[in-house]
């Protein structure tokens, strides 16, 4: 980020008739890089020993990646974060002031989601039913019932108290979000677009998910971290007024200098090698406080410190890296986020498919290599641009072209 003299320029708005059109490359290519970091959290999947625990030693990498294979899941958060603040952003005003229906709403949701769900639920079905068949037990997510496919095709399979991860595991954050959809949609409707009301309702949020017995409900982990991102929306609008120029220049200022250290010191506390021997000499270690410190600050500290500090400089970088030409060419990632996370799970089992057979020893000595580790990845991209292109955007428009409203004819 740059130091300027002059007062950042305002950012632009979507306009109310082109909101599926707006981009806001900065949050795109956040989104690709958190969904990218939730397959590194899941690599050690293919770790998983025969006593069931994860062999964290001989992780591809592991002096480098120790705190995603630890701490990766909260990027999930990340995400609820990000949808917060693009879903206010983009159809806060227009579902407020009835511009756009829930039908509309609801239909654009469904058109861009669905597709690529219930095919990955499918392929899900398939291939834990034949690694059960093989190996006897499904390969990690183990409560899969013909009740949770019923749940799971209507997206509401975390909806029940107790809920357990099924099938795609990692789909349970999109159970999730549709319920953050309906609660945006009647919050909104209902004259809540403001911050004194997103404020209560992360408030809430919280409350709720600290007085609860572990393991905590998978909507405590979305209610706050959604609303927290529109809240940040809000505070990035109002900052973007002309009167708050002065202001908006000091902090755009301030956490250009301090998000990136956060995120480095956070870095540093996940990383064992470095905080064990610190926090000994220290005389701090172990204290199981710390740990929880880390994980709040980083989701309801850091995360929405870091959208505040992209809205506040969207689109304005004076490095040749972060140039507006190079942000959209790199925002493709961002495009794919959604395939590489509901596709990585079902394409894991697909691998463990032929790797099961193998014993532990080798199987150590195959995922433990970087080329593996790298050639996964690759693989998970790969496929996910390839759905995305092929698959995901043609079913979305011949999904809204079915569902639009007909026509009357005069």
């Amino acid at each position: 980020m740059r130091a300027e003299a002059a007062v950042l320029p305002p950012q632009p708005q979507p306009s109310a008739g082109r909101s599926e059109e707006a981009r806001f490359f900065e949050l795109d290519i956040l989104r690709g890089l958190a969904a990218i970091l939730v397959v590194v959290f899941h690599y050690k999947h293919f770790l998983l020993s025969d006593t069931e625990v994860f062999d964290y030693a001989h992780l591809p990498f592991g002096v480098l990646l120790t705190p995603v294979y630890v701490y990766g899941q909260y990027f999930v958060e990340l995400f609820f974060a990000i949808s917060g603040y693009v879903f206010f952003w983009l159809y806060g005003d227009a579902v407020a002031d009835r511009r756009l229906s829930a039908r509309s709403f609801f239909t654009a949701r469904f058109a861009r989601l669905y597709p690529l769900y219930l095919a990955m639920l499918v392929a899900a079905v398939v291939l834990q039913t034949l690694h059960a068949r093989l190996y006897g037990a499904p390969f990690i997510y183990k409560h899969n019932t013909a009740g949770d496919f019923v749940l799971s095709l209507f997206m509401v399979q975390q909806w029940l108290p107790g809920a357990e991860q099924t099938w795609n595991g990692p789909s349970w954050s999109l159970s999730v979000e549709l319920f953050l959809y309906l609660a945006f949609f009647a919050v909104v409707f209902w004259r809540g677009n403001r911050p004194i009301v997103l404020a209560a309702i992360v408030v809430v949020g919280l409350i709720f998910k600290h007085i609860q017995a572990e393991p905590v409900s998978d909507f405590s982990r979305g209610v706050p971290s959604f609303f927290l991102g529109g809240l940040v929306f809000h505070a990035v609008r109002y900052l973007n007024h002309e009167a708050q120029a002065v202001w908006r220049q000091r902090l755009d200022t301030t956490l250009k200098w301090l998000v990136p250290v956060l995120w480095l010191l956070t870095y540093v506390r996940a990383q064992p090698l470095i905080w064990k021997p610190l926090t000994k000499t220290l005389g701090l270690y172990p204290i199981p406080a710390f740990d929880t410190l880390t994980i709040e600050g980083f989701v309801y500290g850091l995360m929405p410190l870091t959208l505040l500090a992209l809205g506040l400089r969207r689109e304005n970088w004076r490095h040749p890296l972060l140039s507006l030409e190079r942000l959209r060419s790199v925002a493709w990632i961002g495009d794919i986020s959604y395939s590489i996370y509901l596709i990585h799970f079902p394409l894991q089992v697909a691998v463990m498919l032929v790797m099961g057979q193998f014993a532990w020893a080798d199987r150590v000595a195959i995922f433990a290599s970087p080329l593996t580790f790298i050639a996964f990845l690759a693989a998970a991209v790969g496929l996910a641009r390839l759905s995305f292109v092929y698959f995901e955007m043609p079913a979305r428009e011949w999904l809204r072209r079915k569902l639009r409203p007909a026509q009357k004819v005069m």
